[in-house]
């Protein structure tokens, strides 16, 4: 793996988490919206943005083998 590769794929996975996290806002923020306390918008923020980046790592474990 070369090393423009590999910082091409820790950009990638930065972007990542970024987009992650801002999911996980967004879900906070619509659970928050529908009423629920705080303590269940955290968990439902927190599902949203673990799935997310789940999502993101798999999609990245098909990907990554195409390029190298």
């Amino acid at each position: 793996m070369t090393s423009r590769l590999l910082m091409f794929l820790m950009l990638v996975l930065g972007m990542g988490i970024l987009f992650s996290a801002l999911a996980g806002l967004i879900g906070y923020g619509i659970a928050r919206l529908l009423g629920a306390p705080v303590d269940k918008a955290i968990g439902w923020g927190s599902m949203v943005t673990f799935s997310i980046m789940s999502l993101w790592i798999a999609l990245l474990a098909v990907v990554v083998p195409l390029i190298t």
